[in-house]
């Protein structure tokens, strides 16, 4: 049986790969947080500040992985801003230490925040542009793969959304944790994407992982919206009170970090290379049912 690494496994989209891998590979689940997994045989969970490498190293040569997928990064993007030391430790350094083991085809997951949000959504070919440091260092780590000799496969990809076992909120839950509360929102109008559904960007992965594709591909939802919209068919879908949202423009919120506006991917390529189909926004809301 072939053999997965998955860094970050208690987040949202690390969840939802373990979920998926052990069904085929024999996996090795990494992560600073406690264990979010029930007993699987084709499953170990090991807790390891990945930022303190030398402790990792071992275990991930014992267990030689055909396969990693880093999905451990530091995706806050104002905090990015106010720590750029801790965000280049995570979202380059520790690619660049796992990239020092030596076993496995890499895939690796990166962001529209490359690009500078002016004429998305954008295609893998388009030129490269991030306005902050959570792009910044997303690109960085991008450029190393690919200038090592390591077989890597590197996912765009923007707006991640699902449930799982103690994750922070994504845009979504916390869309449906304010409407459920009564609260009121103020969502920005101009501010586009193509949110991916964890458990479908997952899907794709391990399809994409798993087979001869590499290089760069661009991996969202098909459907490309605004923020306000996507809380807007959020009400909808649940049946919660669309009046409690306010539409404003990003300039209201004061933000630490420069949001690329009109962001998002084009998904051409991904249709045309994986089976895995890739949902609209309303199939994807059905998998929150």
């Amino acid at each position: 049986m072939r053999r997965a690494l998955v860094t970050g496994a208690a987040g949202l989209l690390g969840q939802r790969l373990v979920l998926r891998l052990i069904e085929g590979f024999t996996v090795e689940a990494v992560d600073i947080a406690q264990n979010p997994f029930d007993n699987h045989p084709n499953l170990a969970y090991r807790r390891l500040d990945l930022t303190v490498f030398d402790s990792a190293k071992p275990i991930i040569r014992d267990f030689s992985p055909d396969l990693i997928f880093n999905c451990a990064a530091f995706t806050d993007v104002d905090s990015c801003e106010r720590n750029k030391k801790l965000a280049r430790s995570l979202n380059v350094g520790l690619v660049e230490n796992l990239l020092k083991t030596e076993y496995g085809k890499f895939v690796q997951f990166s962001t529209d925040y490359v690009f500078n949000g002016k004429n998305g959504p954008y295609a893998e070919t388009d030129k490269t542009d991030p306005v902050g440091y959570y792009g910044v260092t997303k690109l960085e780590s991008e450029k190393i793969l690919r200038l090592s000799r390591r077989p890597c496969l590197i996912f765009r990809t923007n707006v991640i959304f699902g449930t799982g076992k103690n994750i922070r909120p994504n845009f979504i839950t916390w869309l449906m944790e304010k409407f459920e509360s009564g609260e009121r929102m103020r969502i920005v109008t101009d501010q586009y994407n193509n949110p991916i559904h964890a458990a479908n960007l997952a899907d794709a992965a391990i399809e994409g992982g798993a087979g001869k594709l590499e290089g760069i591909l661009h991996v969202g939802g098909a459907s490309y919206l605004s923020r306000y919209e996507i809380a807007i068919k959020t009400a909808e879908h649940f049946g919660f009170d669309a009046g409690l949202i306010e539409p404003i423009a990003t300039t209201d919120l004061g933000q630490a970090a420069r949001r690329p506006l009109r962001g998002g991917l084009k998904i051409d390529l991904a249709k045309s290379k994986l089976k895995t189909g890739l949902l609209t926004f309303e199939e994807a809301l059905k998998l929150m049912d």
